[in-house]
């Protein structure tokens, strides 16, 4: 499948700029609302959470000192030398049926000025009779081994026994919900008696623990995490106990017991706060519905949307009029660039800005100067290569001529036993039928090199062999492509200029392959000259021709040096792109040049 393109590559400059504004605008915004809005309900939960501790706190205070004042009661009713000895008597005796009624009303006081008692019984040992009024008596002991909750009554001292329904002093009748306290009564020696249980009204207990508790189910669990009070089962609204009885110990367990909370859901998600008592090591509980915590939140998160939309909305406005701002100047650049492109070479820009803008705008009327001017030079040299290849074309009708002269030549010096004069013919028209190359511009480097070594093997004839020749040609560049006759003229040079007066001249020929190019080094120790401006006026006509070609083909990237040191010699540098093939377009060549343009 193909890939889709970059929509920043495919659509404009002003829709990708208004469309990126907007997409990084609505991030941030939409970031810094979705983050006020988690640290403000965070907020919310975190007060919600310590407000909830300290409140648990207070009632935990509140409800110790009333199972305080319950357990001081119940120690004084139990060490109250009345019911000791009351106890202490036959059950069938006068004096401790005497005794009933003045126990009874012992008891009933209790309930009667203690605001949250709802009865005092005593349990007697070895009784079987029962004496009551109301909800407070004596009862018989058997009554209380029934009850399931002897056991615990028989391992302690004292105890708190949790919520019971109390049985009009039997446990098995009438049904009332309390929450009961039992001391053992003991004699002076430590023996067991009776058991005295004060039962709290459950009511109380509920008034206790139901304050500033309208959005919460309020629990009490005692020591043994046994249920004391359930607030639920006064609130409609409210989770019962029965329904997280089972998670509660998991979740105080993976909570942070002591930050004392955890979440957790039911039916739905509910904050879990708890307090523990120091003393009694009760713990009170609230279960809050998380919707309830966070309604206030919920309003400040609709504030945020509103507040959003309203602000994405103005980033729209501002993005758009900013796009068209920042594009402007570039659509101007743009139009420009077209104008230009369809000839039209005096297109300028007006330039009114100081900043990046500005710079391109300046640059682009520089360019637009340069490329007239470019063009204006390119179409001179296109008419000074046009009347160039009219003198070459005029040049070469002449060699033809001369080729069959020097050929008839030739032959009659053959005829004649003119040997010499027979090879300085054959010489010279080697050199006129690689001058000619078919009309050629660009020869293999072999045939440039096969050309100097005739023009030197007639100057040797015409010098008596006074002038010796070097060459070190690379076999591996023979079949590259240069201009013909770029070497002869240097050495041409040489012999006419650097030799005239000297007995012996030599001259040596070096090339060197590089990576793109190939130099060529032309040495002699001629006269040489110590002043660059004079060797170039010295320069034969076919030296000045060699550099102007190449400035013509290859730019200012290759070309020519002369260096001349007086009574030393000359040093010729060439160097030439490397050429695999003849360039079918020199003027294509050119401009690859200033990178040269080539089939390798």
């Amino acid at each position: 499948m193909k890939d889709m393109k970059n929509p920043i590559k495919v659509f404009s400059l002003q829709a990708n700029l208004f469309t990126s504004f907007i997409i990084i605008s609505a991030i941030l915004i939409l970031t810094l609302g979705i983050t006020s809005y988690m640290i403000t309900n965070q907020e919310v939960v975190d007060k919600t959470i310590s407000s909830r501790i300290l409140l648990l706190d207070e009632i935990n205070k509140q409800i110790d000192i009333q199972l305080q004042a319950v357990e001081y009661d119940s120690l004084v009713a139990a060490s109250h030398p009345l019911i000791v000895e009351y106890l202490q008597e036959e059950e069938n005796s006068f004096s401790r049926i005497e005794k009933n009624e003045q126990v009874i009303d012992l008891l009933s006081r209790q309930s009667y000025i203690k605001e949250g008692i709802h009865s005092v019984q005593l349990y007697a040992k070895g009784s079987t009779n029962n004496y009551y009024s109301g909800v407070n008596g004596i009862f018989a002991y058997s009554i209380l081994e029934q009850s399931p909750m002897y056991e615990m009554i028989q391992h302690a001292d004292y105890i708190w026994l949790g919520t019971n329904k109390l049985i009009n002093g039997s446990f098995v009748q009438r049904k009332d919900d309390v929450v009961s306290f039992s001391r053992k009564v003991l004699s002076p020696e430590g023996k067991e008696l009776g058991v005295l249980v004060f039962n709290v009204n459950i009511s109380y207990m509920h008034k206790l623990m139901s304050s500033h508790a309208a959005d919460a189910g309020r629990f009490l669990l005692d020591t043994n995490s046994r249920l004391i009070l359930d607030s639920s089962q006064v609130k409609n609204d409210a989770l019962p106990y029965s329904a997280i009885s089972e998670a509660l110990p998991d979740m105080m367990n993976q909570g942070n017991f002591q930050k004392q909370y955890a979440i957790h859901h039911f039916d739905e998600k509910q904050l879990l706060v708890w307090s523990k008592q120091q003393r009694t090591q009760w713990v009170s509980l609230d279960l809050i519905s998380w919707t309830g915590i966070t309604a206030g939140s919920q309003k400040i998160k609709n504030t945020i949307v509103i507040v959003a939309v309203i602000c994405v909305l103005l980033a729209t406005t501002f993005a758009y009029f900013l796009a068209r701002q920042f594009v402007h100047p570039i659509k101007g650049l743009v139009n420009a660039m077209k104008h230009l492109k369809t000839g039209r070479l005096n297109t300028r820009i007006d330039n009114e800005y100081d900043n990046e803008f500005g710079y391109l705008n300046n640059h682009f009327n520089n360019m637009a100067i340069n490329i007239e001017e470019l063009i204006e030079q390119l179409n001179r040299k296109n008419q000074q290569k046009r009347e160039a290849d009219i003198k070459v074309l005029q040049e070469q009708m002449n060699p033809h001529f001369i080729y069959n002269t020097l050929d008839v030549m030739n032959w009659h010096a053959i005829e004649a036993g003119a040997g010499e004069i027979s090879r300085m013919l054959s010489l010279l028209g080697k050199m006129l039928r690689i001058a000619l190359s078919s009309g050629e511009s660009f020869i293999p480097i072999r045939k440039e090199v096969e050309h100097i070594t005739c023009y030197v093997e007639l100057q040797k004839i015409r010098y008596q062999d006074q002038i010796h020749i070097l060459l070190h040609i690379p076999e591996t560049i023979n079949d590259y492509y240069l201009p013909k006759l770029t070497l002869q003229p240097f050495v041409e040079n040489a012999i006419i200029h650097g030799f005239h007066s000297r007995r012996k001249g030599f001259i040596a020929i070096r090339a060197l392959e590089l990576t793109d190019s190939i130099v060529f080094i032309i040495e002699d120790n001629g006269h040489g000259m110590e002043d660059t401006a004079k060797v170039r006026e010295r320069q034969h006509h076919g030296v000045s021709n060699v550099s102007d070609r190449f400035d013509l083909y290859f730019g200012s990237a290759y070309g020519v040096n002369i260096e001349s040191v007086l009574d030393k010699g000359t040093t010729v540098t060439i160097s030439v792109p490397k050429l695999s093939s003849v360039p079918l377009d020199w003027e294509r060549l050119r401009e690859g040049h200033d990178g040269h343009e080539r089939k390798d």
